[in-house]
């Protein structure tokens, strides 16, 4: 099959390779989106033909790509990377035109949607005239077309004409799911290790540590750690955290290469296991981590989730029944409920040395189904039929026939002057949606002390910490020891 990808490719787009060494062809239409995942891509130079929309159109006309594949986060302009390369749009605009182009005869290919978690905005005429959509969970689905009353966008996205599938496929390559476990750090010391990739959303570190909880952080080169951790902590917290941060906070250099070549996403990935098993477990996200709706928390992946699994780790998460991300670690056993933000109670059982060994053997043995690769079957099986479908809906598809429309804005986008009267799709009752937006404000607000708080404080410590820790690295290595 020849596939249009178009759009970005998230977090693990190396996984694509999984489709061309099945034989199939790649095409990319990048997407304007954030610096770290907008294409074209280092790793996909000569595997994957970049193309503008007026030199996929012409494939298209010629037969010579079998479908579209749109995929997966629609972010806010003013999240964009500042630079792009020529042709690469906006992904509203690169549809709209691949769609009018349809409209006039121009080819018959199918153009599917594939929903990440992340999108701030939709175009609804667009979403109506694709031939399919997937979504990354039911929950997605269910808190965009559910009844405001109900707390979803009620939205009519066409679902009902067209075919509907749900899966993650932003999972890591199966290639990296190696076996070099490595011993754990608390089986040499005693002591609790515990690892958080990218963002620490909601960790109070403090009261970790002051429950001898070491939390080892390793970033994802995007975002400023210390502005996340100060966000996480109160004014007590704050003013212990001096006392606290060198013995039981760790920095590390992130594991999670950005817009680098194959061989240096490789070098990188490659370590995961035998870097991340060394930990007791990893932190999912804690509390309520930006003022998402209900439904839309729901719906809320981790990326990391698979990334610990890949190494074997169980993931510390809040008990949220009916949340995507507990059930799919709870329905495998790897879940370590963190309850009431309790955590002198966690301490205690990740000190159960029985119980901490059982759930990095059931970790192990579901590892394989949290990888792009256990995904791409179902996503090559769904792409087929919808592919067979276009010679029958042909005369009844749903193209547009301008460029005409309106974009309406989610709450999840960013807050802003710009947007605040825009259309939006905002769910639930006016009590609702004041609630939203009295929770909107609130994080706002906590993010602007936060801001000039790790500016002035926090990252100061952290620096400390991390410095702390290269001269240990250093008083360690052979060359240091043989002076």
């Amino acid at each position: 099959m020849n596939i249009l990808l178009a759009g970005a490719l998230s977090w693990n787009p190396e996984r694509v390779l999984a489709l061309t060494r099945m034989g199939h062809r790649l095409y990319g239409l990048w997407s304007r989106t954030m610096a770290w995942e907008q294409g074209p891509y280092a790793f996909a130079d000569g595997i994957i033909t970049d193309l503008d929309v007026e030199s996929a159109i012409d494939l298209l006309r010629d037969r010579k790509i079998d479908i579209v594949y749109s995929l997966f986060q629609v972010y806010d302009a003013r999240l964009w990377s500042r630079e792009a390369a020529r042709g690469v749009e906006d992904l509203w605009s690169q549809l709209t035109r691949l769609l009018i182009a349809r409209g006039k005869g121009a080819f018959d290919a199918p153009i599917v949607r594939h929903w990440g978690f992340d999108v701030h905005n939709l175009d609804l005429e667009i979403v109506r005239a694709l031939d399919g959509q997937i979504f990354c969970n039911p929950q997605k689905l269910r808190y965009w077309t559910a009844p405001r009353a109900e707390g979803g966008c009620g939205l009519n996205l066409g679902c009902e004409r067209q075919p509907i599938a749900f899966m993650d496929s932003d999972l890591p390559s199966r290639e990296f799911m190696n076996h070099r476990f490595s011993p754990r750090f608390s089986e040499r010391d005693g002591e609790i290790h515990t690892v958080c990739l990218g963002r620490p959303l909601g960790i109070d570190l403090v009261a970790a540590a002051r429950n001898g909880i070491h939390v080892h952080i390793y970033g994802n080169e995007v975002d400023d750690i210390a502005l996340i951790v100060a966000q996480g902590l109160g004014l007590g917290s704050l003013a212990r955290l001096e006392g606290l941060a060198r013995r039981y906070i760790h920095l590390h250099a992130p594991l999670q290469p950005i817009g680098g070549s194959l061989d240096a996403i490789r070098a990188a990935k490659d370590r995961w296991v035998e870097e991340f098993s060394r930990y007791d477990a990893g932190w999912s996200y804690v509390k309520h981590p930006l003022p998402w709706p209900r439904l839309e928390d729901e719906a809320v992946i981790p990326n990391r989730h698979g990334t610990y699994l890949l190494a074997g780790l169980p993931i510390i998460i809040e008990q949220l029944p009916g949340y995507y991300r507990y059930d799919t670690l709870r329905d495998c056993g790897v879940a370590i409920d963190f309850i009431g933000r309790d955590y002198h109670r966690l301490a205690r059982f990740l000190r159960a040395r029985t119980e901490i060994d059982e759930l990095h053997q059931r970790a192990r043995r579901c590892r394989a189904q949290f990888t792009f690769d256990a995904t791409v079957d179902k996503l090559l099986d769904y792409l087929g039929q919808v592919c067979e479908r276009r010679s029958v809906r042909a005369s009844t598809r749903h193209d547009i026939s301008t460029a005409r429309h309106h974009v309406v804005q989610l709450p999840t986008r960013p807050v802003s002057l710009r947007t605040f009267f825009a259309k939006k799709a905002v769910p639930g009752r006016l009590k609702n949606r004041i609630v939203i937006a009295a929770e909107i404000a609130v994080s706002r607000a906590r993010w602007i002390f936060a801001s000039a708080i790790a500016k002035a404080y926090v990252g100061r410590i952290l620096n400390r910490c991390r410095q702390g820790q290269d001269a240990e690295v250093e008083s360690r290595s052979p060359r240091t020891r043989s002076a």
